[in-house]
């Protein structure tokens, strides 16, 4: 699972002709790279550094750097920037767990509403995401978006809307950005899981079973926080963490 947002204030969600504001797609950047592990609790950010590596003035990576605060992911400290806040390993799985519930929900209530019309679009769209996963990603602007990226999140948004649930849509385009996308698309195991996940997912979005929805979206976050934490727990993410479960 990466990214299952339906509300516009996800980079991802915005109105036709609308592209991304540059501080989002740098805290997108960053909050990636935090919860992937590439950048650990106690870390100092440097704008500098990070307006360097990314090609941007120090403007926009000060928002961005202000948004992950707002967001508890980075604390300022006075006179010496950002530093990357603390993270246990309860904390991601409690992150996930949260969005296992709310987008079941989600995809059960959609399975009360859903039409075959509604059906076969989900499938068109879950076959584009199938087709990016068979291909290797490339390396690309670490600020731009991944269209693997994008496709997830189209088919997700579009399962959320069906639900008619727009306060709940609204709770998983929040939780979601805690969720790091591109560790995702980049891993294998993961593009594989997706393509079967993807169908269970609609079998039972066709079938109109909303508890079998229900059970195959948690799944499918669930899996995603599976391949998550056990990537942190090898590369030693908890070595300090003496409350970890």
């Amino acid at each position: 699972m990466i990214v299952v947002v339906s509300t516009a204030d996800s980079v991802l969600d915005l109105p036709p002709g609308r592209t991304p504001q540059l501080p989002d797609r740098i805290a997108l950047v960053l909050r990636d790279r935090i919860l992937s592990g590439e950048l650990r609790p106690g870390t100092f950010l440097r704008m500098d550094r990070i307006a360097a590596d990314l090609g941007v003035s120090h403007t926009p990576v000060r928002e961005a750097l202000q948004s992950l605060r707002a967001e508890d992911m980075v604390h300022a400290v006075p006179r010496r920037g950002f530093v990357v806040a603390e993270l246990t390993r309860a904390d991601v799985a409690d992150l996930f767990e949260v969005q296992a519930e709310l987008t079941g929900t989600l995809a059960a209530r959609a399975a009360e509403h859903v039409t075959p019309a509604d059906v076969a679009r989900l499938r068109g769209l879950a076959d584009r995401v199938a087709l990016l996963c068979e291909r290797t990603p490339e390396t690309q602007d670490p600020s731009e978006l991944d269209p693997l990226v994008s496709a997830e999140h189209r088919l997700h948004a579009d399962i959320n809307r069906l639900a008619g649930s727009r306060k709940l849509a609204w709770l998983v385009g929040r939780s979601s950005h805690y969720l790091p996308a591109h560790f995702y698309t980049g891993s294998p195991a993961w593009r594989t899981g997706a393509v079967d996940a993807h169908v269970v997912l609609l079998d039972a979005l066709g079938a109109a079973d909303p508890d079998a929805a229900r059970a195959a979206m948690r799944r499918h976050v669930l899996d995603g926080r599976d391949l998550l934490l056990d990537h942190l727990d090898r590369t030693g993410m908890w070595s300090d963490d003496r409350g970890a479960p």
